[in-house]
């Protein structure tokens, strides 16, 4: 059985290995190319591979960075509607477990502006992830937090118990060189120690949600031809900001500013609940992101907030009639149905 990764990752590093003035390897030779949710495993290696040779390690956590680059995917309205870089994490790890990741990152320990992070091989996995692997997936959450203006971040490498063999990077101007980064992440890359991340940011005791100036406007009109009374268009319109978050029923209460049992009541006196109105309005998103965009149906089903793709599945295809992929090929015209080209 041939092994797969994420093509979200190696869009990421493909775009950006072009717009650095690198030469990232063809597109994979597969139905789809980037567009689908995964690419082979080997295909993912040759890029970063690519990457070192004309590069190196310090420009492999550069490129990872630019989270900008996937600007229009579902992943990075997902991802980059996180408030925090513990909620960034929260919603990586999801993210790991929706596309059946081979490796995953753990939290090993967490306080108030700091997490400790260990990237590593899933239980029943033989082969632990390659250094430059774990030094990507670091790139991308701190390009990641770096979007949700995070302040003050800096990111130490390597194991705890590793003293003397720790790399400690500020990750805000003025910034290593990747050459000088290169010398610096070489030796624990030798060491296999690129896999263990201390983050640490500015935390501020405060409940107010941050923006990411990088988050696309989200389309809160799509319920609202919805014979549905006020109440319910105002869960609708809140989840539709946001559809990759947890809306569980004490969240969407906490919202209106009513109790739990009262809002409950109030839906149900219009035949509605709280799980119903949550699901149509991510329901409708992936409809949008069917309809208008390549992507993959896991990476749809992910930023919709389903849990996993059979649910996503069996949700959509209770509120819309269709299957995720057949409302795709009824519906989305030939533009869409041609195999789609890399475009970066």
């Amino acid at each position: 059985m041939q092994d797969f990764a994420s093509a979200a990752m190696v869009r990421l590093l493909v775009r950006a290995m072009a717009a650095h003035g690198l030469v990232p390897p063809p597109p994979p030779p597969v139905a789809d190319g980037l567009a689908a949710s995964h690419v082979p495993l080997a295909y993912k290696r040759s890029v970063v591979e690519a990457v070192l040779h004309q590069g190196g390690l310090g420009t492999l956590l550069q490129l990872a960075q630019r989270v900008d680059l996937l600007a229009g995917d579902p992943v990075h309205r997902a991802l980059l509607g996180a408030s925090s870089p513990p909620e960034l994490m929260a919603r990586w790890q999801r993210l790991e477990r929706y596309v059946h990741s081979r490796h995953q990152v753990s939290i090993t320990a967490s306080i108030p502006g700091e997490l400790a992070l260990r990237h590593h091989a899933r239980p029943g996995v033989p082969e632990e992830p390659h250094p430059t692997e774990s030094l990507a997936v670091l790139g991308v959450l701190v390009g990641a937090s770096q979007a949700l203006d995070v302040r003050g971040l800096r990111v130490e490498i390597g194991a705890p118990e590793a003293a003397g063999h720790r790399v400690n990077l500020r990750m805000e101007a003025p910034v290593a060189t990747p050459a000088e980064l290169h010398a610096q992440l070489a030796p624990l890359a030798a060491q296999k120690l690129l896999g263990h991340w201390t983050l640490h940011w500015e935390h501020h005791d405060s409940n107010a949600p941050t923006t990411p100036t990088q988050q696309p406007q989200p389309a809160t009109h799509l319920c609202d031809a919805l014979p549905w009374p006020p109440l319910a268009h105002q869960l609708a319109r809140h989840v539709l900001q946001d559809p990759a978050a947890l809306h569980t029923v004490d969240a969407l209460a906490q919202h209106t500013g009513l109790a739990r049992r009262s809002l409950q009541r109030a839906l149900t006196e219009s035949g509605l609940s709280c799980r119903h109105i949550v699901t149509e309005a991510r329901a409708r998103v992936a409809a949008q992101w069917l309809l208008e965009s390549p992507h993959g149906l896991a990476e749809i089903g992910f930023a919709c907030g389903f849990a996993d793709q059979p649910h996503f599945t069996r949700e959509f295809a209770r509120h819309v009639g269709l299957t995720p992929a057949r409302y795709r090929q009824a519906f989305a015209g030939e533009c869409m149905a041609e195999p789609q080209k890399l475009s970066i």
